[in-house]
């Protein structure tokens, strides 16, 4: 029994156009980074902290300038005038009272930021808190003083975002938890 071939309906494969391969994209990648050559010296790019404002601000002589700023349960009450760039905490001097180059740093930002570490006295009492919630209670009461010194400089201060009360405070403990959200361990028997 020889089979008969069949005859071609319009549907079949052979009257089909052939399918065209599966086109892959490209996985993206990133570029290999250009090497520079070694005689060409890059700038390191100013990050918005160590950003000068163009002009210094005007530092009105003879007046003072009073501000409070907060941060956890820590407040400092600062008293800013005209001076050689002296900064006095709770009648110590500013290197004896922030200890550590980083707490010196975040303590300074307002100031160095408008290019005045060198014009102004600042005299502060800081209370309440840890030694890094007053530094960042300090930054925020001259970073206050200074725009009631020079309302000009608050677009600056703002952008760098020192004139902000940060919120966060610790939560209280609830009854029945062992802190504000920890609950005991559980026990199946």
């Amino acid at each position: 029994m020889e089979a008969t071939p069949k005859k071609l309906s319009h549907k079949s494969a052979v009257d089909k156009p052939a399918k065209k391969p599966a086109v892959r994209k490209p996985a993206a990648h990133k570029p290999a980074a250009a090497k520079k050559p070694a005689h060409v010296e890059s700038t390191p790019p100013v990050e918005p902290e160590e950003a000068v404002a163009e002009k210094p601000a005007r530092v009105p002589h003879g007046k003072t300038f009073y501000a409070v700023g907060r941060r956890k349960t820590s407040v400092a009450q600062v008293l800013t005038q005209s001076g050689n760039g002296t900064i006095t905490i709770n009648q110590l001097p500013f290197e004896k009272y922030f200890q550590s180059a980083e707490l010196q740093y975040i303590a300074k930002q307002a100031l160095v930021s408008l290019g005045l570490e060198k014009t102004l006295n600042v005299k502060a009492k800081l209370q309440g808190g840890g030694i890094h919630s007053q530094a960042e209670s300090f930054r925020h009461a001259v970073a206050r003083s200074l725009i009631s010194m020079n309302p000009e400089s608050r677009r600056t201060l703002k952008k760098l975002g020192f004139l902000t009360r940060d919120p966060r405070v610790k939560e209280r403990k609830k009854p029945g938890l062992k802190r504000a959200r920890r609950a005991p361990q559980f026990s199946k028997r």
